[in-house]
């Protein structure tokens, strides 16, 4: 009689998905700044790939192909990488820094928390206009604010009293937030819970980070 063969077990993944909701294995999960050296988790980092043409490509999305070179969300410590070119070190190539490299990032990230609230809206998890948001955070009904960087203090402070200690994140002008929405503009807004609102919180936090500002 042929003995059976054990059963192959499944292939377990540990550790929370990457901020792109991919499975990653544990280990995954942090990188190593090329500047400071520091092992940090993905979300504290931005991700760069090398062009076969030798450029240096922000990858907030990590999803370029090839190996990636990590750097601390810190934009001094990005310029630093790039003056010392640290960069062509890691890549063990010439890599050529874009000429406006702080420029290029500010816009990758606007571009991609404006994609992250169009999807939140869509996914009906937006809820926006100063007497909406009002009455949203009166019901509890919301994880986090978003006012418009250029808001007048005035509105702000009065959604602030009805604010129980949720996220208030100011990184979009109101013309950036209405362009996401597809509204003529955008001064206050607020999120429910859900998976696109944790990676919008995420993604603010990082380029606020990045930029040196206070978040909430």
């Amino acid at each position: 009689m042929t003995a059976k063969k054990p059963k192959k077990q499944k292939k377990c993944w540990r550790g929370r998905p990457s901020p792109d909701g991919l499975s990653r294995k544990h280990e995954d999960t942090v990188r190593r700044c090329i500047v400071t050296q520091e092992t940090l988790p993905m979300e504290s980092l931005i991700r760069f790939g090398v062009a076969p043409d030798g450029a240096l490509v922000p990858d907030l999305a990590h999803k370029l192909p090839g190996r990636g070179i990590w750097v601390k969300a810190d934009r001094e410590i990005v310029e630093t990488a790039c003056q010392k070119n640290l960069f062509t070190k890691a890549a063990r190539r010439k890599v050529t820094c874009p000429e406006n490299m702080d420029g290029l990032i500010n816009n990758l990230f606007v571009k991609r928390l404006q994609s992250l609230l169009g999807v939140a809206k869509k996914a009906g998890l937006v809820v926006a206009g100063f007497e909406k948001v009002a009455e949203a955070l009166r019901k509890g009904q919301v994880v986090c604010l978003i006012e418009a960087t250029d808001a007048a203090e005035d509105g702000k402070e009065k959604l602030n009293r009805l604010n129980d200690g949720l996220p208030v994140i100011q990184v979009l002008t109101a013309d950036q937030a209405a362009q996401a929405l597809g509204t003529g503009t955008c001064v206050h807004a607020a999120m429910k819970s859900g998976g696109v609102s944790d990676l919008f919180v995420a993604e603010a936090r990082r380029f606020a980070a990045y930029c040196k500002t206070e978040l909430f």
